[in-house]
């Protein structure tokens, strides 16, 4: 939590200076890089990082190496053909009559992918070693940290009037941690040479890593993919209103919804001991914790939003409308509580990955009905729209696949 905090301060940093140095249209274009970038490099794990998680953890507890480098092996190949193909088609864009800003960030986003997916495979690795600081540090902050100081050299040296400079530090830094990673986790980089496997097991992780793709998408990039949705129906100049208002908003959510991190532990701990009682008090201390949290930055932001958007130049006192909508987006995924961790420990993944898929396409349907009429709002909207659904519906399936329910109308015995 400790490295997330510090990369989530360093990222608003970084969009700070952006915004206060780069004019409006290059701080779009930067900002659309950077989203491409998270996304993609998402899209090319193919999922396997995430489930990565556990099974290296699994097969490093029972000592089973075999087991080990399948694992890896059919990552690293289903990976490099996800690279491949993620390159070739952010390659095509420069054959397309778009914004010239639009495209350029496309492709050195996407080129920047490459090496981050790779990183988040090391991070699954490093973790099943409990080479904890080599799992969080390089991608939570180093990453971010060293991005921080391009932008600020850039500040400095008044290098300020166009983006390509960030948009070339974005692949160069990447690979750079990439390299850096793998070389001090030596033989436990999840990138080296091994004799191949006996058997490809891609066919059987698959399906697994696609499901919890689908989850870390709605749960972790929702920011991102909301920029890369501007980038498609606004101006560059607007997609830099659209940056500052949904990366605000996720950041409130971000401590909002840390409470939740910490319980999970304790949560896994009561459920094996049986105890309903101490499983519904759980749950709702930390439903009240986040609620609260959440509830004060609305007070905070809705008295004090101009002000903090004045800190970013006035080309962004826009954002206060969509901010605010955003921050309803945010309060909505906070009173869903933890539904979803209710979910995954019950075995539950593909049935949530569905409703993630689901919730994706609301949001995607209401940017292209609402963007063309309401612009940024319109995005906004559609935000709080999706987040509503994947709410309701990991409450339902919640209902109906588990014991209890973990939002916050339940945790009170308010509506069941």
């Amino acid at each position: 939590m400790g490295a997330r905090l510090a990369g989530a301060g360093f990222g608003f940093l970084s969009q700070l200076m952006l915004a206060r140095a780069f004019p409006p249209y290059q701080v779009g274009v930067a900002f659309l890089a950077i989203s491409i970038t998270t996304f993609v490099s998402l899209l090319i794990t193919g999922g396997y990082h995430t489930i990565g998680l556990t099974y290296l953890a699994r097969f490093q507890a029972f000592a089973r190496p075999g087991l080990i480098a399948a694992f890896l092996q059919a990552a690293r190949r289903d990976m490099t053909m996800l690279a491949a193909v993620a390159v070739l088609l952010a390659s095509l864009f420069w054959l397309l009559p778009a914004d010239p800003g639009v495209v350029a960030a496309t492709f050195w986003g996407t080129l920047a992918a490459v090496p981050l997916a790779a990183i988040r495979l090391n991070n699954s690795a490093a973790n099943a070693q409990k080479r904890f600081a080599l799992s969080y540090a390089p991608d939570f902050v180093f990453r971010p940290g060293l991005l921080l100081v391009v932008i600020g050299l850039l500040w400095v040296t008044g290098t300020t009037g166009s983006a390509m400079p960030v948009l070339w530090a974005l692949p160069v830094i990447s690979l750079g941690v990439a390299l850096v990673q793998a070389l001090l986790l030596g033989p436990d980089n999840a990138w080296r040479r091994t004799p191949p496997a006996r058997t490809d097991m891609r066919p059987y992780y698959r399906s697994r890593a696609l499901s919890m793709l689908a989850v870390t998408l709605v749960a972790g990039a929702t920011a991102d993919i909301v920029v890369m949705i501007g980038g498609f129906f606004l101006a560059p100049e607007d997609v830099a209103i659209l940056g500052v208002a949904i990366r605000i908003a996720a950041l409130v959510g971000f401590f909002a919804l840390a409470s939740q991190q910490f319980v999970l532990r304790d949560l896994v701990t009561v459920q094996a001991q049986g105890s309903a009682a101490d499983i519904d008090r759980l749950l709702a201390r930390t439903n009240l914790s986040s609620a609260a949290v959440m509830a004060g930055a609305l007070v905070v932001v809705m008295l004090t939003g101009p002000w903090i958007l004045g800190l970013f130049g006035p080309h962004y006192a826009d954002a206060y409308g969509p901010l605010l909508v955003f921050l309803l987006a945010q309060t909505t995924r906070v009173l869903g509580g933890m539904n979803a961790q209710l979910l995954a420990l019950g075995g539950h993944q593909l049935r949530s990955a569905a409703l993630c898929l689901l919730a994706l396409a609301v949001l995607v349907l209401g940017s292209v009905l609402l963007a063309p009429l309401l612009g940024i709002m319109g995005i906004a909207l559609a935000t709080v729209g999706a987040e509503l659904f994947w709410a309701i519906g990991l409450g339902m399936l919640a209902q109906r696949l588990e014991p209890r329910r973990g939002d916050f109308l339940a945790s009170f015995k308010i509506k069941r």
